[in-house]
């Protein structure tokens, strides 16, 4: 009972990431490096000085580290983006295909069977994705650039989830979590470098929503679905996910005053689809093996 709801607080926390980031007004590449970078420095002290792990060498395994950090990078740089262009349902409903996007990921790279049923989820995933976009379709409108950018993050987050599988077979969960915040520090850092966006002189909304970020979506949000893979059904913990659009929709408007567009709904119920046609039978059989 307690992990369930640790669960559900967990999918609350991550639903107030795309809010967070639209209540932010610091550069993408601004809040990047102060999200990641204050998240790496506490993740340090605490495997520094409370669990007293040793950092271990760089080695081959760390390339996969180093790529999925990247990779990382990439997911937020478009989620914010998307959070800034485009209405927090759509983001979230576009960026709900993601399951999709990582089990056609695993047949491409890892050599899993490719499915009928991932066939079918794949094309309904897309379907959603139009229907969602189709009434004001054209990429020069800056709403249709923000539901791109969504989808993009959606697949550089199946590419982030299929590099980190490598790494996570070599480090534990505090350490690879420190690398990833670190690469991604260093990536949001260079980019500062190239854009020369200040540091300093953002509002205090902007520094309330970096601390609403490290503190909710970040550790409450992923750190404790780190701690639940171990204990909960992976492919449950994904389907319980598509919650996370109606979480995040209805917080944005209360705060934005956001209302869904009329295709919203449609859209919502063909990516949910996907992704419970995807996993519904193995949920379907662990639940009846169960009461068994």
């Amino acid at each position: 009972m307690l992990r369930t709801l640790l669960y559900f607080l967990a999918l609350f926390c991550l639903a107030t990431s795309s809010n967070w980031a639209k209540l932010n007004h610091m550069p993408v590449e601004v809040l990047g490096f102060y999200r990641l970078g204050f998240a790496a420095l506490l993740l340090s002290l605490w495997i520094l000085f409370i669990k007293r792990i040793k950092l271990p060498a760089f080695d081959k395994n760390m390339y996969w580290v180093v790529i999925s950090g990247l990779f990382f990078f990439m997911h937020l740089w478009t989620f914010k983006y998307a959070a800034k262009n485009t209405t927090i349902s759509n983001g979230m409903i576009i960026f709900s295909s993601n399951p999709v996007w990582s089990s056609l990921g695993a047949v491409i790279f890892f050599k899993e069977k490719l499915s009928f049923r991932l066939i079918c989820s794949y094309i309904l995933a897309l379907i959603g994705v139009f229907v969602l976009v189709s009434p004001g379709l054209s990429l020069s409108g800056q709403m249709n650039m923000g539901d791109l950018s969504s989808l993009l993050s959606a697949i550089l987050f199946a590419a982030y989830m299929l590099t980190s599988k490598k790494a996570r077979r070599h480090y534990d969960n505090e350490l690879y979590a420190f690398g990833q915040y670190f690469i991604c520090a260093l990536a949001f850092g260079i980019c500062i470098l190239f854009t020369g966006a200040p540091l300093t002189g953002y509002e205090p909304v902007s520094w309330v929503a970096v601390a609403g970020l490290v503190l909710l979506p970040t550790f409450f949000g992923h750190f404790t679905m780190t701690y639940l893979v171990h204990y909960m059904d992976l492919s449950m913990m994904t389907c319980g996910k598509l919650i996370e659009p109606v979480l995040a929709s209805i917080i944005a408007s209360y705060l934005f005053n956001e209302k869904l567009s009329a295709t919203a709904p449609y859209a919502f119920i063909l990516t949910s689809s996907a992704v419970l046609l995807l996993f519904g039978p193995h949920l379907y059989r662990q639940f009846f093996s169960k009461k068994s």
